[in-house]
């Protein structure tokens, strides 16, 4: 079975980071990108509820703007809350002080250590990025 892994360079820079999880332990990490979405994350809550699973969701800022109730329905619910930035963007389409400013936005709004980059990619291949954010939502690790 293939998993998907961050490079080996952002495993290396941050050792303590948690990329890998103990292949014996017997569990699933369930996770939503992009929301709120009220079209669908009141019938995922309600699914999940119903087989009593928890899962984390990573948040479009512009959209907890938009669907504030939504996104307290999931905060509610228990559920984790990840950073996904404010507006969904690609970032090697932006300079590093543009990228961190688009995901501090969202920092402000839910105070999360957790951040998953859209489109599974920090930058043109360097991990400028990865640096900025890091340090900037959850300190030196």
């Amino acid at each position: 079975m293939f998993i998907e892994q961050p490079p080996w360079l952002f495993r290396a820079l941050y050792p303590q980071a948690i990329f890998r999880m103990d292949p014996n332990e017997r569990a699933v990490y369930l996770t939503f990108d992009d929301g709120p979405i009220p079209e669908v994350t009141p019938w995922v809550l309600e699914l999940l509820e119903k087989y009593d699973i928890k899962a984390t969701f990573f948040m479009v800022g512009d959209n907890i703007r938009k669907h504030p109730d939504v996104y307290r329905m999931v905060v509610e619910h228990g559920h984790r809350i990840g950073n996904h930035t404010f507006n969904h963007i690609r970032g090697f389409e932006y300079s590093n002080p543009e990228y961190l400013a688009n995901t501090k936005k969202v920092d402000e709004m839910i105070h999360s250590e957790l951040f998953r980059p859209p489109h599974g990619t920090w930058d043109s291949g360097s991990t400028t990025h990865c640096d900025i954010i890091t340090e900037s939502l959850c300190g030196t690790l």
